[in-house]
């Protein structure tokens, strides 16, 4: 039996990876913040010692759509680099001294690249991360990828796009959206506030970027891959497929408010060829049907507690 362990297993991608791999008759073992100190290398040796997987997925982050994330910027910059790099270069470390032929996949972002303009991204586009978070991202990739070269270690990274499911957490906009149309749908009352109904979204299902995930550690090389749609959808795109999924008009009930914390959002747009070309990958859920699982999601919660 094929043993595979998750570093973050209890977010969306890893709850949702962690089925997809016990389906597979994987053993899987997961690991949230407080079960081991990935920052402290000895200790994630003996984990890997102890558990002696043949896939390690590190899918932990210290996201940037949090609310509870620090506004100073030198602590933002010290926990993302925390996360995002130096527990990284600890497992890969860790691969190394255990002698064993262990894949790695790393979890990377979009946020990456920067605005892509009009441009679709490809593996070839230059970095140009904006933020703490795709700073930090980046230096992750880069270590994925100097351990690849010159320490012989199987580091793959997906370069993931937005992917959703009923999973989000609510700080997600995508996750606002269902919520609230579901509201309105069970109350007939309320209204929905949103900032920029025109920013565009390359938009997946996390369902099929977990799978994406799976088949990059199945290929005898390791590599770089975009995980994408190829498709831009815009939030009011997002909005008025749920408002039509429960029968009502959105523009009945949507309130463009903008915050003072307002951000234009940056458009990017992912090129998922290569990871075509080399797994046969290819989004399978498209983008109403993953709306309307949202909605649905929330409306079954309301429902089951009232």
């Amino acid at each position: 039996m094929r043993r595979a362990c998750i570093i973050g297993n209890s977010g969306q991608d890893g709850t949702l990876l962690s089925k997809l791999l016990s389906l597979q008759e994987y053993k899987v073992d997961g690991t949230k913040s407080n079960d081991l100190d990935i920052l402290d290398p000895k200790k994630v040796i003996e984990y890997l010692n102890d558990i002696n997987p043949n896939e390690v997925y590190y899918l932990a982050a210290y996201h940037h759509s949090s609310a509870s994330l620090p506004q100073n910027t030198t602590e933002l910059f010290h926990k993302s680099m925390d996360i995002h790099f130096h527990a990284p270069v600890n497992f890969l470390d860790a691969i190394i001294k255990s002698n064993r032929p262990i894949k790695f996949f790393y979890a990377s972002s979009s946020h990456i690249f920067g605005s892509s303009g009009d441009a679709m991204h490809t593996e070839n586009t230059p970095y140009a991360p904006l933020s703490e978070y795709s700073i930090s991202k980046t230096a992750g990739m880069r270590a994925c990828q100097h351990f690849r070269a010159n320490k012989n270690v199987f580091a793959s990274t997906a370069i993931l796009y937005n992917h959703e499911s009923p999973l989000r957490k609510h700080s997600f906009i995508s996750k606002k959206i269902a919520s609230t149309v579901a509201k309105i749908y069970t109350s007939k009352l309320g209204l929905l506030e949103i900032a920029d109904l025109d920013a565009e979204v390359d938009w997946g299902d996390a369902r099929d970027y977990v799978e994406a995930m799976h088949q990059i550690l199945q290929l005898d090389k390791a590599d770089d891959f975009i995980v994408s749609t190829g498709k831009l959808h815009s939030v009011r795109d997002f909005v008025e497929a749920a408002f039509n999924y429960v029968g009502l008009n959105y523009l009945d009930f949507v309130v463009t408010k903008k915050n003072d914390g307002f951000r234009e959002s940056i458009r990017r747009l992912g090129d998922f060829s290569k990871l075509k070309n080399e797994t046969g990958w290819q989004p399978s859920i498209d983008f109403k049907t993953m709306v309307e699982n949202m909605v649905q999601h929330e409306i079954n919660l309301i429902n089951q507690n009232s």
